[in-house]
């Protein structure tokens, strides 16, 4: 790592001693950490309101700026949609679990949101890397989510397989049907404020959501810095946005 980052990353409280040794563990072997009760509980109440002001102010343009998904909609550019998800983005400790799966430079590639509905969410297995891995173990993604409401498996918590990160060919490769319920998932059960941050080459998805309970999650995803974003934080960045940014924060969203 250049001196840059780790002057940039410093400055954003990112310090691998922040995980325990467990939590490298995990990391290193499962692909993931869950995190319980990160977002304290006014922080929880400010993105609550948040998403549902954005989700009720763009309507059918939500998410136009990614993609959108029939039965879980979705909401896109989140950076420059308010000062709330900064604490997000910029998680100190979200950053220190980067830079352990990483082992180098990193940026931001997108922060958006998604809620299944009722019958809706169910997604195939996937890792975020739709690429071939020659170069494995070489990490592209890190993903983190980010439980806005309690998560149970009749709204449609997230599935995901441990270790499957050490896999380097893609799960419709190896898998008859990547839609299926598999026999080693693990689903993701936990209560709003949670946090699962994994390598994104794990194999994970979304189920479905059987009762139509509320289900928002938070999508933190970063790529290493030599690979593209999924966002363009260059191309999209507003001048509002960009003002009260600091220097380290410009750096890892690669907009300067």
């Amino acid at each position: 790592m250049n001196d840059t980052a780790s002057r940039f990353l410093n400055a954003l409280g990112a310090d691998i001693a922040l995980l325990s040794d467990e939590q490298k563990s995990d990391l290193d072997e499962k692909g993931f950490i869950i995190i319980p009760d990160l977002i304290d509980s006014l922080w929880l109440r400010d993105l609550k309101f948040r998403f549902d002001e954005i989700t009720e102010e763009e309507g059918d343009n939500a998410a136009r700026e990614h993609h959108k998904e029939t039965g879980a909609p979705r909401l896109a550019n989140l950076v420059n949609k308010g000062v709330v998800w900064e604490k997000v983005w910029s998680h100190p400790l979200l950053l220190s679990a980067c830079l352990h799966i990483f082992g180098g430079d990193f940026k931001v590639s997108s922060l958006n949101g998604r809620e299944p509905i009722k019958g809706g969410g169910r997604q195939p297995l996937h890792g975020d890397w739709k690429k071939p891995r020659p170069d494995y173990p070489k990490v592209h993604v890190v993903n983190s989510l980010w439980a806005l409401d309690d998560i149970s498996p009749s709204n449609g918590a997230p599935r995901i397989i441990a270790g499957t990160h050490r896999r380097p060919e893609l799960p419709e490769d190896v898998i008859d049907n990547v839609m299926a319920p598999h026999p080693d998932e693990i689903i993701w059960e936990a209560p709003a404020g949670s946090v699962l941050i994994f390598n994104a080459h794990t194999w994970h998805g979304g189920t479905d959501n059987n009762t139509g309970a509320r289900r928002r999650l938070l999508h933190g995803y970063f790529t290493s810095r030599d690979d593209p974003q999924q966002q363009n934080q260059k191309k999209w960045i507003t001048e509002a946005t960009r003002s009260r940014l600091t220097p380290a924060q410009r750096w890892l969203l690669d907009i300067d």
